[in-house]
Order: structure tokens, then sequence, then C-alpha cells
């Protein structure tokens, strides 16, 4: 693992807890399926660990900010708690 996939997936975690999101959600908004999204949140030292590249967190930070305009199939995007 580099030095800067931790950062991102740790991101992509403290995005998802600020805004309610779940894995379901987040596969939904990058179109990746809930598998790879689950890949995303295992143990580095897993098989199963994937690296969030940095395009993915931006577009879900994106959707964030466009779903308070905007009404994405089966994701509704709650306000910042």
């Amino acid at each position: 693992m580099s030095t800067s996939e931790k950062p991102t997936n740790e991101a992509l975690r403290q995005l998802m807890e600020r805004h309610g999101l779940n894995q379901s959600h987040v596969a939904t908004l990058t179109g990746y399926s809930v598998e790879t999204v689950k890949g995303w949140f295992a143990s580095p030292d897993s098989t199963r660990y994937r690296a969030v590249r940095k395009p993915v967190l931006e577009s879900v930070r994106r959707a964030i900010e466009l779903g308070e305009h905007y009404t994405l199939e089966g994701v509704k995007i709650p306000r910042v708690k």
C-alpha cells in the first residue's frame, strides 16, 4: 500500500460519516459494485482491500454537492450533521 492510498480511503470514510452515507449509497453514486466499495473499507492487510482513487473521491464529493439540488435515483443525500 502506498502512503497516498490510506488518506484517500480515510477521506471517503469521513465523508460518508459526515453525510450519513452507507456503502450502498457510495456504490450507487460511483457506479462501482457494493463488493468493490466494501474492498475500500477492508483491512489493508486483506486480499479484498482496494485503494480509493482520487477521481472516485471527487465524484462522491460532487454528488453530495449536487444532491442538495438533484434527486439521485436510490440515494437521498442528507444534510451535514
